[in-house]
């Protein structure tokens, strides 16, 4: 948005987290009035960019949750509505590995549709009922709530989400994998 001579507000945070990126350059455009074609190249220049010179940031608890997922032998994917050469970018970032990794490019329908977390569970063998997600998007809550899944909702963009097995959390320090079991 700087680039454009706007501010990003929380509104427009709020509006855009979770993507899929179609929905945030659209979004973006409306605001800034550039072209839609002008404005997703920079986006995803600037993003790959900032992503590939920046060591990833883990929310309080989400690297501990992960290493104790693997020390417990529990398939663990991350499903993203990034396209591909973002999620490698971050993936090759963080320390701790993960079975599987799932982008938009890997499906026909993003997130909010359930697509990526069915096929993530697929290409694992386990069953969605047996699934939790893990989301800090209300888009990619609805896709896990949609897909069958347990979900847990992490911060405040969250907090109005409901679901049959949905539980809200501020911070993933208030969860380990004994309150994931139920």
């Amino acid at each position: 948005m700087d680039y454009f001579g706007q501010t990003w507000t929380d509104e427009d945070q709020a509006s855009s987290i979770g993507g899929p990126i179609e929905r945030v350059v659209n979004h973006m455009a409306t605001r800034t009035g550039a072209d839609t074609g002008h404005l997703a190249r920079i986006l995803v220049t600037e993003i790959e960019h900032k992503v590939s010179t920046t060591r990833a940031h883990w929310m309080p608890g989400a690297r501990e949750l992960l290493i104790a997922a693997n020390q417990a032998g529990i398939p663990v994917a991350v499903v993203s509505n990034s396209w591909r050469v973002l999620l490698d970018l971050l993936m090759h970032n963080i320390d701790v590995p993960v079975d599987l990794t799932v982008s938009s490019t890997e499906v026909e329908r993003p997130k909010p549709d359930p697509q990526p977390f069915l096929y993530a569970c697929e290409q694992l063998r386990v069953n969605p009922l047996n699934c939790v997600v893990i989301e800090d998007s209300p888009t990619g809550a609805a896709a896990g709530i949609a897909a069958g899944c347990a979900v847990v909702g992490v911060g405040p963009a969250l907090r109005d989400v409901v679901g049959e097995r949905y539980r809200h959390v501020e911070s993933l320090a208030e969860v380990d994998l004994a309150s994931l079991s139920g």
